[in-house]
C-alpha cells in the first residue's frame, strides 16, 4: 500500500546508500593512505640500516624527505579519519531519519487497514442486522 511517506523513504534510503558509498570509498583511500605510510618508515628503517653499516654514504637527506613524506601521510591520515567518522555520524543520523519514517508509514498503512476493516466489519454488522429484521418482520407476518 502506497504511502504519503514513500517518497521521503525513497530519498533517505538513497541518501543512506550514498554514504555508504563514501564510507567505503574513505576507508579504501586512508587503508592506501595508512599503507603508504608503513612503507615509508620500513623504507626509512632499511635506508637507515644500510647507511649505518657504511661510514661512506650519507642518507640524511633521503631520511629527511622520506620524515616529510611520512608527516605528510599522517596528516592525510588525520583528515580521512576525521571525514570519515563524520560520513558515519552522518550515516547514522540518516539511517535514523529513515527509521523514523519507516515507523510513520508502516503506522499510516496499519491506520488505513484498520480503517478498511472497520468499514466491512460496520457492512457485515449492518448485512447482518438486515437479515436480523427481514427474519422477525417474515415471523411477524406468519404469526398474524
Amino acid at each position: 500500500m502506497k504511502t504519503p511517506y514513500d517518497a521521503a523513504l525513497r530519498v533517505q534510503q538513497r541518501e543512506i546508500d550514498e554514504m555508504s558509498a563514501a564510507i567505503s570509498t574513505h576507508s579504501g583511500v586512508l587503508s592506501e593512505v595508512e599503507r603508504a605510510r608503513d612503507r615509508v618508515s620500513m623504507s626509512m628503517t632499511r635506508e637507515a640500516d644500510l647507511a649505518a653499516g657504511d661510514l661512506a654514504v650519507c642518507s640524511h637527506a633521503y631520511l629527511q624527505r622520506m620524515r616529510g613524506e611520512r608527516r605528510q601521510l599522517a596528516t592525510r591520515q588525520r583528515v580521512l579519519k576525521a571525514r570519515l567518522d563524520e560520513l558515519r555520524d552522518m550515516a547514522v543520523d540518516a539511517y535514523g531519519t529513515f527509521r523514523a519514517i519507516e515507523t510513520v508509514a508502516s503506522g499510516y498503512r496499519q491506520d488505513a487497514e484498520r480503517v478498511i476493516a472497520n468499514a466491512e466489519q460496520a457492512g457485515i454488522d449492518d448485512f447482518a442486522a438486515m437479515s436480523f429484521i427481514k427474519a422477525r418482520r417474515a415471523v411477524r407476518r406468519e404469526d398474524s
